[in-house]
């Protein structure tokens, strides 16, 4: 593949991440932050679940603006979630910490997929990738608490119980 090419298929993957920040914009409101993230982590496990299948550059392209779009959507709905969950006298040492690890983690997975790359190679990368989406899904779902609708003083009332 030459560089072009390749610089265009990039194009492709980091443009979905547009839609997917709107998109997850307008469902947080509508659906509420915690069903968006975790439908967003999860349309993201099966695109990352693709991405260890696929064989052809174009397929790579395809699952991977896939998986853009997800990710972008994710953290749509993070941001405003993290927020809302601490109680006001934490709130931004919560979400800063919260911050923190993310970014922590946003460097540390390339240094982790660097390392395991020619080991396991690329479809064993995203199965990987697959694992963590669904396992943050899954614990959104099942340990984040219910914001929408509610007010700050609320979802702190409803948490601490």
């Amino acid at each position: 593949m030459s560089i072009t090419k390749s610089f265009g298929y990039s194009f492709v993957i980091y443009l979905a991440q547009v839609p997917g920040l709107f998109s997850a914009a307008y469902l947080n409101e509508k659906i509420g932050r915690k069903a968006t993230i975790v439908s967003y982590m999860a349309v993201g496990a099966v695109s990352a679940l693709a991405l260890s299948a696929v064989h052809t550059n174009e397929a790579v392209m395809i699952a991977g603006a896939c998986l853009s779009f997800a990710m972008n959507g994710t953290y749509a709905g993070v941001y405003a979630y993290t927020a809302e969950i601490f109680p006001t006298a934490i709130r931004t040492t919560g979400a800063g910490f919260a911050s923190a690890v993310g970014r922590v983690g946003a460097i540390a997975s390339p240094i982790i997929v660097g390392y395991l790359f020619p080991i396991v190679g690329f479809g064993s990368v995203f199965g990987l990738t697959t694992a963590v989406l669904g396992a943050g899904a899954l614990a959104v779902m099942i340990l984040g608490p219910r914001t929408k609708g509610l007010s700050l003083e609320a979802i702190v009332a409803e948490e601490f119980q």
